[in-house]
């Protein structure tokens, strides 16, 4: 039979490109948006004094400074991101905090090769985008001691987290959205939580757990108004996607009706939607 499932060759060159390019610029706010369910995975991994971790997909740092902390400056702690510009940044903030137990290395996870080397691999949202997911968790496996723990989040399902489905919602008022496909790499690639143990459980990992995760998604970022947090996601993330080469009259009238739907949201501390993550941990 032939396989007809759509391909997506190019999401790591996307995220080495305009991808990594667009979160490096809006960093704070991403950081922001997603710290509490990071705060959560941090506690999950349980990070000692002394130990060797490597998180992957750290971003501008935020989670690698933090994991640097908890293991103190006899622990060593590698931040591996595709995006060369992101890991410019995490290099700048470590030197202008002297955080001197955290080095940032830009290259493909699925590629990249640290053998046996760390206690803890540790992923705050960065491991649903890989072209090849089985082949890249056992390229993970091996970067983990024997016995080692792998602690990671992702979304779950899309209907469960409105900061998504409603804003896409809107979007789709105004022009029509190609059909989501189960299991490509996106942020919900790993929504289904049968298909993340058949992952793990190939790549050799054993003591899987998944457990739920919820709490605010905290839309454009703590403090973010309506307005701040719809202009966000035109800006940043897939709502700009959706309208790429739209015409700005379209543009302006997605962000108006994105601005409605977040007011329900708007209040203390920002636009809070509900959310759901799995926090996932197992063994090497």
């Amino acid at each position: 039979m032939t396989d007809t499932a759509p391909k997506h060759p190019t999401e790591g060159l996307r995220w080495q490109g305009e991808m990594g390019e667009r979160w490096n610029a809006h960093h704070e706010q991403f950081e922001s948006m997603i710290a509490p369910v990071g705060a959560a995975l941090i506690e999950t991994a349980a990070f000692r004094p002394g130990e060797t971790a490597i998180d992957v997909g750290c971003g501008a740092g935020a989670t690698t400074f933090e994991i640097a902390r908890r293991i103190g400056p006899k622990g060593r702690v590698t931040g591996l991101d595709i995006s060369a510009a992101l890991v410019e940044t995490a290099r700048r903030r470590a030197r202008e905090t002297g955080i001197g137990n955290a080095n940032f290395v830009a290259a493909d996870a699925t590629t990249a090769s640290f053998t046996n080397l760390f206690d803890c691999l540790f992923s705050r949202f960065g491991v649903m985008f890989f072209d090849d997911p089985h082949a890249a968790f056992v390229n993970l496996h091996g970067f983990l001691k024997p016995g080692g723990r792998l602690v990671f989040s992702c979304w779950g399902p899309m209907n469960e987290n409105p900061w998504a489905q409603e804003a896409m919602g809107v979007v789709s008022r105004h022009k029509e959205l190609p059909k989501p496909v189960p299991r490509a790499p996106s942020p919900f690639a790993f929504a289904d939580t049968d298909y993340v143990r058949d992952i793990l459980t190939k790549a050799g990992f054993t003591d899987i757990s998944i457990v739920a995760w919820r709490g605010p998604q905290l839309v454009g970022g703590a403090g973010a108004n309506a307005r701040r947090a719809a202009q966000f996601l035109m800006d940043a993330a897939s709502v700009g996607d959706a309208l790429t080469g739209e015409p700005q009259s379209l543009r302006d009238r997605v962000l108006t009706d994105l601005v409605v739907m977040f007011e329900k949201y708007d209040g203390p501390g920002g636009v809070r939607t509900p959310a759901l993550a799995w926090i996932v941990s197992a063994r090497a």
